[in-house]
């Protein structure tokens, strides 16, 4: 299908918005902001729910829920700017902080675009217990592995430590094994198809192709969780 909603004009009203940082601006604007920024995202979330639901049935779907707010929470930082320049969408299920949450998300920037899945802050104990899983070359982290070679748009994403924790493990996992934070990533720094609407099969075709990147790290959280649950039964 073609997804022909997204404009110049978002953007633009995004860094105008931000480079203002006045309440009083944005409330005299907020009718623009809904009709080029609001309206596109949640339209783009009611086209994606079925698929993203045959991911993971689990996966929060209301637009209001899914679609990050322009207001900044400026309480507990140094950069007091009111508003973002930039809007995502994530997927993810519910009652989970967002720095810490496994999800999908979609986001357009001021100087790029793009998709993927994985962490934003990986906690510490799940980034262990997928070392763990790739070390015994779990099947789950096999089937992930190969879907991202078979998802060429794709990337790791991740800083990497500079002495990596396993060293003596193959080299054919290093790669994973040594990233502080982990997610497969699409980035493009050219609208076209953005704007054109012709991005959307090709994202819902790759979001799809990626699933097993997204179930082996789903695995690696439950199974931290579920361990959490019982040592604190």
């Amino acid at each position: 299908m073609i997804f022909k909603q997204f404009t110049p004009d978002m953007l633009e009203f995004l860094a105008e918005n931000h480079l203002r940082n006045s309440k009083t601006w944005y409330d005299e604007h907020k009718h623009i902001y809904k009709k080029l920024v609001t309206e596109p995202y949640y339209a783009l979330v009611e086209e994606m729910r079925p698929h993203m639901l045959k991911i993971d049935p689990q996966f929060v779907t209301i637009p209001s829920k899914a679609v990050s707010r322009v207001r900044r929470d400026t309480r507990f930082t140094k950069n007091k700017d009111l508003y973002r320049d930039h809007i995502w969408i994530v997927f993810r299920r519910p009652k989970m902080r967002l720095g810490s949450s496994l999800c999908y998300y979609f986001e357009i920037e001021q100087e790029s675009w793009g998709y993927g899945v994985g962490y934003y802050d990986i906690p510490s104990a799940v980034r262990e217990e997928y070392r763990q899983m790739i070390l015994r070359h779990d099947k789950s982290y096999l089937e992930a592995k190969y879907a991202l070679e078979q998802t060429p748009d794709f990337y790791l994403y991740g800083d990497s430590y500079k002495r990596p924790p396993y060293p003596d493990a193959p080299e054919e996992d290093q790669d994973w094994l040594n990233r502080k934070n982990i997610g497969a990533s699409f980035t493009c720094e050219d609208y076209t198809a953005l704007f054109d609407g012709t991005f959307y099969d090709i994202m819902i075709t790759n979001l799809k192709r990626i699933a097993p990147f997204y179930q082996f790290l789903r695995i690696a959280e439950d199974r931290v969780r579920h361990q959490s649950s019982e040592d604190h039964s």
